[in-house]
């Protein structure tokens, strides 16, 4: 252990990483901020509550599912039942006791969610039922999360499946925003909201908070689904207008802040840049042609480069959505680190890795965050309600890579020292999949690339021309 340590250190500190910004943290108070996403709730598991959640209000919900009796964990390859859900909950409780803050990254409900309802229902189900289905279960989910986080700001990012639509399918000023606006002013709070929370939200599923812990600090929250490669608005007209609406109105946020002297913490679902997994998925013989970005024209671009433009004011980025625990760097032009981005891992074990959860802490004065523990069910397998899930602190970052801190630059030396093999990468690939298994040697190259080369161009480069590419 102490010779993995070693070489990782060496190859960090060797990537110009000091210890010299401890001194500074330690004269700021240090906050914490909790993170779950990915959920995934599937309310018809058991099938035979389906008749009573349809005929009872949300309220009565609780009640339905405190009848459940030795229901097993959702095994890897499904989605989040309820006694994963209760388990989750109460752990992810007890560990974040001290944090002030939560990042609920999205994803509330579970995949197929309209498949799995009509074949509990045998297909008896209208499609009015099954949307009102989708917004009460979203707000069920919020208000447990809330139950176990009681009085503090809960910042709410929508994912992909969160829609009464379809999957990437959330219609602008729909039915679905609209229904579950009340709970995200709940979780939120309604003092920390702007006054235009109603109009953005109702609009496109965005809106921006004040940070409760950190002075001229504003929280941005984007529904960066609306700019996803895979959306479409099935269910309505307005989806590429909301989506510039969107991009327009991050500008005018960033421009104020900037303008101000403020900074911003940046939250949404999808990370930036591209998607390694459908990369290495692809079918197509041409390596360039394989790269798949996360985003589509002209949002993926505009995006970034307002990331650039603003990359001194935005000192905090927290995504989720492919359910691992992983990280981004948009670096300068010359190589220099400018924002990290942290992946939040999945409650839902349906890619199977462990269901995992974080804590983060951050400092008061700029906002930063300087460190985080992930925490994992280390026994899904055997756990039940009546047989307690096992959560356990997986790694903290900077004891795990034996850094002194969480940091843009910090992330940048790790990605580096990862591309060097050895023991950076070997525990990158363990992480990653919080604990169940590893992360394949074989699909590491484009993982590799992901991290660090955001846009097409810049990833195609690393992953098809560079050493670290595959075989073509």
């Amino acid at each position: 252990m102490w010779g993995r340590l070693t070489k990782v250190l060496f190859l960090l500190v060797c990537g110009g990483l000091t210890a010299g910004n401890d001194a500074v943290v330690a004269q700021e108070k240090v906050h914490k901020l909790a993170l779950i996403s990915d959920i995934h709730f599937n309310p018809f598991d058991p099938i035979s509550l389906t008749g009573a959640l349809i005929a009872r209000p949300v309220e009565a919900w609780p009640e339905i599912f405190a009848t459940v009796e030795n229901q097993e964990m959702s095994p890897w390859g499904e989605d989040t039942n309820f006694a994963l859900l209760n388990s989750s909950l109460r752990a992810y409780a007890a560990n974040t006791a001290e944090a002030e803050l939560t990042f609920l990254g999205g994803d509330i409900l579970a995949h197929r969610f309209e498949k799995i309802a009509r074949e509990a229902l045998a297909g008896s189900l209208s499609e009015a039922e099954i949307r009102e289905l989708k917004q009460n279960t979203a707000i069920f989910v919020g208000e447990q999360l809330a139950a176990q986080f009681p009085g503090r700001p809960i910042i709410f990012a929508l994912g992909n499946n969160d829609s009464d639509c379809g999957d990437y399918e959330i219609t602008p000023g729909g039915g679905f925003l609209s229904g579950t606006r009340e709970m995200v002013r709940k979780l939120v709070g309604p003092q920390l909201l702007s006054d235009d929370f109603d109009k953005t939200y109702g609009a496109g599923g965005y809106y921006v908070a004040q940070h409760p812990q950190v002075p001229d600090t504003k929280i941005i929250v984007l529904n960066d689904v609306l700019w996803s490669d895979k959306y479409r608005d099935s269910c309505g007209k307005g989806g590429d207008t909301a989506g510039h609406d969107m991009l327009n109105w991050l500008r005018d946020q960033l421009v104020g802040q900037k303008a101000s002297g403020g900074k911003v913490w940046l939250v949404h679902h999808i990370p930036w840049g591209i998607d390694a997994f459908s990369t290495n998925r692809s079918s197509k013989t041409e390596c360039t042609s394989k790269v798949v970005p996360f985003l589509r024209e002209p949002f993926s671009s505009e995006f970034l480069a307002m990331l650039h433009t603003f990359s001194s004011t935005i000192t905090t980025s927290l995504a989720s959505h492919t359910h691992m625990d992983d990280y981004r760097l948009l670096s300068g032009t010359d190589a220099t680190p400018l924002i990290a981005q942290k992946i939040v891992p999945a409650i839902s074990p349906i890619f199977h890795q462990n269901p995992g959860f974080s804590v983060a802490s951050f400092t008061s004065g700029g906002g930063e965050i300087v460190d985080f523990s992930t925490y994992a069910l280390r026994n899904l397998e055997s756990a039940s309600l009546s047989v307690p899930g096992e959560w356990q602190k997986e790694y903290t970052f900077t004891a795990a890579y034996g850094l002194s801190e969480y940091s843009t630059q910090s992330v940048g030396n790790l990605i580096a020292a990862i591309g060097h093999g050895g023991d950076a990468e070997t525990l990158y690939r363990r992480y990653f999949q919080v604990g169940h298994g590893s992360l394949p040697s074989e699909v590491m190259p484009a993982y590799l690339c992901a991290m660090k080369a955001l846009e097409p161009d810049n990833f195609s480069k690393c992953y098809c021309d560079d050493a670290t590419a595959p075989a073509k």
